[in-house]
């Protein structure tokens, strides 16, 4: 059984060769990482990154059509506050990568849950500080979009068994502008 460490997704500790690729992860710097970045650097507009920015990103069926949607969660002095730092979601299409969501005061670990609302999967969002109850919170799709702030999701009780982890809380980080 051949272990390698997953750069950006999945377990940063060691998984078989197999489970890498179920997951649609890669051992090297995936090669979307520049284009994805892009596309949240034009959501962020004129602010774009803060030059200590840092990224964990991770690919992950959310819709069931067989292509990867992106997750991107920025560690940032611009991004982040007592309740979090901010985490966006992006879709593949023919004009490249598009946002569908961006969720503030978020935390790893992220998991996409079993339950779907409007064809897409819940997603579980860690959340604390900023006098939010600590703990997992739902966040769910709805008017073309996922929620912006999972803390006023409901809480995750107990994780399902079925729900697949995103982003651990251990994923590694990486600078802005290192790929």
């Amino acid at each position: 059984m051949t272990m390698r460490k997953i750069h950006c997704t999945g377990l940063v500790l060691g998984v078989s060769a197999a489970a890498l690729l179920a997951s649609g992860s890669s051992a090297e710097v995936d090669q979307r990482a520049p284009a994805v970045l892009a596309a949240v650097q034009a959501q962020l507009g004129a602010e774009g990154y803060a030059p200590d920015a840092r990224y964990a990103i991770a690919y992950g069926d959310l819709n069931d059509d067989h292509f990867p949607e992106a997750v991107v969660h920025l560690v940032d002095s611009a991004h982040c506050g007592s309740g979090g730092c901010t985490t966006f979601v992006l879709s593949y299409g023919a004009d490249g990568w598009h946002p569908i969501g961006r969720m503030t005061v978020s935390r790893l670990p992220i998991y996409r849950l079993p339950e779907h609302h409007e064809g897409w999967f819940d997603l579980a969002v860690s959340v604390s500080g900023g006098g939010v109850q600590p703990g997992l919170r739902t966040v769910r799709f709805a008017k073309g979009r996922y929620a912006s702030n999972p803390t006023k999701g409901p809480a995750v009780g107990r994780l399902p068994l079925q729900a697949s982890p995103l982003l651990p809380a251990n994923s590694e980080m990486f600078a802005v502008g290192a790929h």
